[in-house]
């Protein structure tokens, strides 16, 4: 069982390339936003791992801090992207809770990264950013009783019933309204190599406690992921 859930502050760098060019071309920059309103037949999904962690850009295209976390409420809505500004490896770093929503995707030429309009001056300005509490909860609750960090449950080891350990999860799968649809489980492997990847629903992860202790737990044996088909997040995801 995991001793309890902590801040997870290093592991899950970027693979998309989320960077501004240095030079910015002249062709016209594309922007959209984080979560707008769309119909189901052409919802976009996202992985959790393009935005937690990723640099952030103002509009000019000056780095103004990064995504240090993700809030998660008690519906399954990432609500609060959180963001570090200044610092040197997160050492005299100040985090500053902006909305989700206010977050961009800006693009141009195949290159995408994150906005946001405001200035590093005003991130600077703002109040630092405190995690609320919360109480352990009950045995068998739902993670939707409470807010969330995307950092409390990124590579957090998942068990089954008995206690027996299935896997970890992967990532996240969030629709283009930033709700958390889906955890993506890795199952087998050795050191993070040879995993297979299993998308499970988001709500049917729960949390077990004893004695001050969290896990997570879902009700399935390692069997039944291993049996699963396979999540291919390159064709079931659209790319930030």
């Amino acid at each position: 069982m995991v001793k309890g859930f902590f801040l997870f502050a290093s592991v899950l760098a970027l693979t998309g390339g989320l960077a501004v060019a240095q030079t910015p071309p002249t062709q016209v920059q594309s922007e959209r936003p984080m979560a707008a309103p769309t119909s189901p037949s052409s919802m976009m999904r996202l992985l959790a791992s393009d935005i937690y962690k990723a640099d952030v850009y103002d509009n000019s295209e000056n780095k103004i801090g990064d995504v240090t976390d993700l809030v998660i409420n008690s519906s399954g809505n990432i609500t609060t992207a959180v963001i570090g500004v200044d610092g040197f490896l997160g050492v005299g770093q100040k985090d500053i809770a902006v909305p989700f929503k206010d977050l961009k995707i800006s693009s141009r030429n195949g290159k995408e990264w994150l906005a946001l309009n405001w200035t590093k001056e005003e991130l600077r300005s703002m109040p630092a950013y405190e995690p609320t509490g919360r109480s352990i909860a009950t045995s068998g609750s739902s993670l939707s009783t409470a807010n969330w960090l995307a950092s409390d449950i990124y590579e957090r080891n998942v068990y089954d019933n008995s206690e027996n350990k299935i896997g970890e999860v992967t990532d996240l799968v969030l629709d283009n309204e930033g709700n958390v649809m889906t955890a993506v489980i890795g199952v087998g492997g050795v050191l993070g190599g040879g995993h297979k990847h299993v998308a499970v629903p988001f709500r049917e992860l729960k949390i077990s406690s004893r004695d001050g202790k969290e896990w997570l737990v879902f009700n399935r044996t390692k069997d039944d992921l291993k049996n699963a088909p396979a999540f291919d997040k390159k064709s079931q995801t659209s790319k930030m």
